[in-house]
């Protein structure tokens, strides 16, 4: 506290000014004892932190701070924070002010506005009522993006936040009743959680919980208990990936208790088996993959909720396999990942992809080095076609560690030059 007090006297100096900066106020300030600092306080506090003057004004004290890793409330003020948030990282997409949450606190369309009846969203968004084609023509809109993503990500990247953009816009300026509001959320939480995934598969995960916050909240104010606790399991599968399994089973735990569709369920229990296979909980991860297929059969595709419409059979078994394998059972790992790769959507080559390397993983497992060769030679090539870092990062291990033991062979010193050749031809 004494060195950010030196440090704020400093910053006021070079503007020619004196303040009274001393521990008791920072003290004061970092355990809300008084008021918000004042607008002179938290610029010379922006200076000091380095924080871009614009974000300290759009979001507001403490939301600016670094690293500030505590969950918005669940209120209208926390749910404008979140929107706030957002729209800078639309703004900034590179920007790097904020830190990856804690996991213990995780607990074009742009063209086609000009063109699908440009008057209805112009008066809207100069506080006119949302009408009814309007939002008809947005929750359509964002509904088909997410089976654009699997084709053309970076492209659906700027749709969806040409998406995000509009409708928050649209929930601060224009005029709506309760029921339009709900709608303007939900469209909100789909776009945002689409918008997640697609950094997160670009390993920008600071950036994909941002998203994901942004989305929860927006699920909270619409209502909406299957959205909200969707965007938990994605938060869960996230925090799983990062190395945070048992933060992944807590959170997993309370979205369960709140989801009412069947095939919303399979998902969240499908992310539990995940997680407990990576804590090496064998009876957990087979309860809750059982549990998973049954509530997959008891669901029905055309009643699902649109953000998991694509569960099917082969999720069930690509994630199976992912957890035998973590459990030190490569045949049977091997069994569920044939299974998922013979069902699975030619269109979801990401998911095709980490596949694959899994299956590569499962063939090193059982001695199969050719095998493992054929399939990770097939997942780089699916991977490069995606663009997707995650996917690419999975293949890379796979050449670098898993295959390291057998670099004498041949077809792992083939299959490394021409690794090589790809990724170089790629950047």
């Amino acid at each position: 506290m004494e060195r950010l007090a030196r440090h704020l006297h400093v910053a006021a100096a070079r503007r020619g000014l004196i303040v009274s900066a001393d521990r008791s106020r920072i003290y004061r300030w970092e355990h809300g004892r008084v008021g918000v600092p004042s607008d002179l306080y938290q610029e010379l506090l922006a200076d000091v932190f380095c924080v871009d003057p614009e974000l300290v004004r759009a979001m507001g004290w403490p939301w600016w701070l670094p690293a500030y890793d505590h969950p918005f409330p669940f209120s209208p003020a926390g749910a404008r924070a979140a929107h706030s948030e957002v729209l800078v990282e639309l703004d900034r997409p590179d920007r790097r002010t904020f830190l990856v949450l804690t996991a213990g606190s995780l607990v074009g369309m742009a063209a086609a506005w000009a063109s699908v009846e440009p008057e209805r969203l112009v008066g809207a968004l100069a506080g006119r009522r949302v009408d009814e084609g309007l939002l008809i023509w947005l929750e359509d809109s964002v509904n088909a993006l997410p089976e654009l993503a699997n084709t053309s990500a970076p492209q659906c990247a700027g749709l969806l936040g040409a998406a995000m953009r509009v409708t928050i816009n649209l929930l601060g300026t224009s005029r709506y009743d309760e029921p339009t509001e709900r709608r303007l959320c939900t469209v909100l939480a789909q776009a945002a959680q689409c918008a997640a995934w697609l950094h997160f598969d670009q390993g920008r995960h600071a950036s994909a919980q941002r998203h994901w916050r942004t989305a929860l909240h927006a699920a909270h104010t619409a209502d909406d208990r299957d959205l909200g606790a969707g965007v938990l399991s994605d938060l869960a599968y996230s925090a799983t990936w990062l190395g945070h399994p048992r933060d992944a089973v807590n959170i997993l735990a309370h979205a369960r208790t709140r989801t009412r569709h069947a095939t919303a369920r399979s998902l969240l229990d499908v992310r539990r088996a995940r997680a407990l296979a990576v804590l090496h909980d064998e009876v957990g991860t087979a309860r809750a993959l059982s549990d998973a297929e049954r509530e997959l059969e008891r669901g029905h595709a055309g009643t699902a909720p649109p953000w998991v419409s694509w569960m099917s059979p082969a999720d069930v078994a690509v994630d199976a396999g992912r957890c035998w394998l973590d459990l030190d059972d490569p045949q049977r790992a091997a069994s569920a990942l044939d299974e998922g790769l013979g069902l699975l959507d030619p269109v979801r080559e990401r998911t095709r992809a980490i596949m694959l390397t899994y299956r590569a993983h499962t063939a090193l497992a059982s001695h199969d080095v050719d095998a493992a060769v054929a399939d990770t030679r097939t997942a780089l090539d699916t991977a490069l076609g995606t663009g997707a870092s995650r996917c690419l990062d999975l293949v890379r291990n796979t050449l670098g560690t898993l295959l390291e033991p057998h670099r004498g062979a041949a077809t792992v010193r083939d299959l490394r030059s021409y690794a090589r050749h790809r990724l170089k031809a790629a950047v």
